[in-house]
């Protein structure tokens, strides 16, 4: 068929051929291995979809994450990376221990804890706020090892997708403290 964009995407470890058809106002067929599904999508800001897969509406949030992005469905976290995109010369995460480019909450969620302070130094990967949203608790790591320049949120905040919560001088190669 005409038109077919072929993808292999990493999702949660596994690799996957997604084969993808375009359509007309924001549709598409889409077949992951055997199953197809047809879906329409609407953006509604810069990190949420709204999606109807064969006829049920899902809500995503996406935010973008070293090699690949952090979807959430259902209030399922996936990491999704794809193997046709230019290689940026990041390295990809691997496993559970994906770690987004920003410290932003995947989805509109509540801050119960913010673990640092301005001037501490942290490790990449290191938990720097944790929020709460649909009755369940994510922490935010740092993108990198650095110095804590700016808190942006404080306990109880409500915040977006997109917020940055806190701000990561990244530390320079043979700089530490």
């Amino acid at each position: 068929m005409e038109g077919i964009m072929e993808y292999q995407l990493d999702i949660n470890g596994s690799t996957i051929l997604a084969d993808v058809a375009p359509g007309r106002k924001n549709r598409a067929k889409v077949a992951l291995g055997e199953k197809a599904y047809t879906l329409e999508y609407h953006r509604i800001s810069d990190t949420r979809i709204q999606l109807r897969v064969n006829g049920r509406q899902i809500n995503a949030w996406v935010t973008p994450a070293a090699g690949g992005k952090t979807i959430i469905l259902n209030g399922r976290h996936f990491f999704v990376g794809d193997h046709n995109a230019q290689d940026t010369g990041k390295p990809k995460p691997s496993g559970d221990g994906e770690v987004p480019a920003v410290v932003t909450p995947p989805m509109p969620a509540i801050v119960i804890q913010m673990p640092v302070s301005e001037g501490d130094r942290v490790v990449q990967g290191d938990t720097v706020a944790v929020v709460s949203a649909m009755k369940m608790e994510t922490s935010l790591k740092a993108p990198h090892t650095g110095i804590v320049t700016c808190i942006s949120a404080a306990e109880g905040d409500k915040v977006m997708p997109g917020d940055i919560l806190v701000d990561i001088e990244k530390e320079t190669e043979g700089e530490s403290a």
